[in-house]
């Protein structure tokens, strides 16, 4: 009779097991550390988004208000006759009467684009916005509630503003009577300064030059609806 062959059994060894499982815990290692690596720069990724969209919003929402400027008449003071217009525009920026608001969006509100200058000399364009939900804009030495506040734009080089108009009522008042011998006299163009109080008139465009780019906002001109060739007539 012959001799029956040895049975070979298969399988690992455990230097093999240890080896399998080292390798295998190195790559779950790996591939957690790659996870959350991922899901950290998507989140970051996400973050940015997000604040690239709400800042979008927002400056959409502000050419909304810009855009919603209106001929606010007011008088100068308590017991005053003098009237004109709520509006103040200086070259670091400008006070208007909106009816688009960005913030309280139930009634017109005192909005305040302007300048302001960082620590390491830079400028940013900051936006305010006092409702007049609570209390009618009657004098245009009011004092009002500017409880929001926002930076829409930071670290720029330059930030002028400037505004285009009549220089006054009685010149947009001669123009309308077309008197000839006076026509060299009467003055339209640009002036960093326009007061509406002082001038009796609304600017038709506010232009704002960041960094070497020019945005125009075209303001509605209603101030015409108070003009006769009798100028001791109040502006509506």
């Amino acid at each position: 009779m012959g001799c029956a062959k040895p049975t070979i059994k298969s399988g690992f060894s455990l230097v093999e097991l240890l080896l399998a499982l080292s390798i295998m815990f190195a790559v779950l290692v790996l591939a957690a550390t790659a996870y959350q690596l991922y899901t950290s720069s998507w989140k970051r990724d996400l973050s940015k988004i997000e604040q690239s969209y709400q800042r979008l919003r927002f400056n959409e929402l502000m050419l909304d208000a810009l855009q919603g400027i209106i001929p606010q008449s007011v008088t100068e003071a308590s017991g005053s006759n003098k009237i004109g217009f709520y509006f103040l525009g200086r070259e670091e920026g400008f006070t208007a009467v909106s009816a688009s608001p960005i913030y309280n969006v139930q009634a017109p509100a005192v909005i305040r684009i302007f300048r302001e200058q960082n620590e390491n000399g830079s400028l940013r364009l900051v936006y305010e916005e006092a409702s007049l939900a609570q209390q009618p804009l009657i004098y245009s030495t009011q004092e009002l509630p500017f409880s929001y506040r926002k930076i829409l734009l930071d670290n720029l080089t330059s930030l002028e503003f400037s505004y285009y108009g009549w220089l006054n009522r009685q010149a947009r008042v001669d123009a309308m009577a077309d008197i000839a011998d006076i026509a060299t006299e009467i003055q339209k163009g640009w002036f960093t300064e326009y007061d509406g109080l002082v001038r009796q008139f609304h600017p038709e465009q506010i232009r704002i030059e960041i960094n070497g780019f020019q945005m125009i906002i075209a303001v509605p001109n209603r101030t015409d609806l108070g003009l006769r060739s009798d100028i001791s007539e109040e502006p509506l």
